[in-house]
């Protein structure tokens, strides 16, 4: 049994029960309300096609970047607004849940992802008391759910690559609207992200491309969520 409760942040309702099953680092960062400002390092590529430099300057998407990145997270009951610096380049977007999903409004463009745990998932919530931030989570479940344990790593983003069995979150696009009108999801399969822990760093890994148009972005690094 695991009690959430009412006032837990965007994730927590989003995942529900799932989220004690997070790698520590991905709870730290997602478990906690208020401002925060997070530094760490990453790595932009950029498409070069016309076509590509139009779609990315139209979502706010970061230039090409080598470097620092700051991200400040601002979170409260009604959701979460991610302001994320790479270097002089700056991406923002909110992000708000509904019915088990997290909408990101990202310029003219709105995403629905659903949250699927991927890799090979920490045991260490099976048991006990955790804390979420300022809460506390009790979770009296020495067995984890037959539905995460049997679930192949890597299986919730489809992919099998280096890493794939690094324990986090993978996010599963699912509708995309622009400016209000909804738009055909498979033209958006080559959207990616995930979110992971590798050596006990929080990690990231995003990516986006269309058909025919190509690669728009492709940005990975880590954040240093310790303080």
């Amino acid at each position: 049994m695991v009690r959430l409760g009412a006032r837990e942040g965007l994730y927590p309702r989003a995942l529900g029960v799932r989220f004690v099953y997070l790698p520590r680092t991905l709870r730290l960062l997602h478990g906690q309300g208020g401002r925060r400002t997070y530094r760490g390092e990453a790595q932009v590529e950029r498409g070069r096609g016309l076509c590509s430099r139009a779609f990315a300057r139209i979502a706010g998407l970061p230039r090409a970047h080598a470097g620092p990145i700051e991200v400040e997270i601002d979170a409260n009951a009604r959701g979460e607004t991610w302001t994320r610096r790479f270097g002089k380049s700056a991406m923002r977007s909110r992000l708000v849940e509904r019915d088990g999903l997290v909408f990101e409004r990202l310029g003219p463009m709105r995403f629905a992802f659903a949250l699927d745990l991927a890799g090979e998932l920490p045991d260490a919530a099976a048991s006990g008391v955790m804390s979420l931030g300022a809460a506390q989570v009790t979770v009296s479940s020495a067995v984890m759910p037959a539905q995460l344990a049997d679930e192949p790593a890597g299986a919730a983003d489809g992919e099998a690559g280096p890493g794939a069995n690094e324990p986090g979150l993978s996010w599963r696009l699912v509708r995309v609207r622009a400016l209000g009108l909804p738009l055909p999801s498979g033209w958006f399969a080559g959207v990616r992200a995930r979110e992971f822990e590798r050596d006990g760093r929080y990690h990231f890994e995003v990516a986006a491309q269309l058909p025919i148009v190509g690669l728009l972005v492709r940005y990975r690094g880590w954040l240093d969520v310790e303080g």
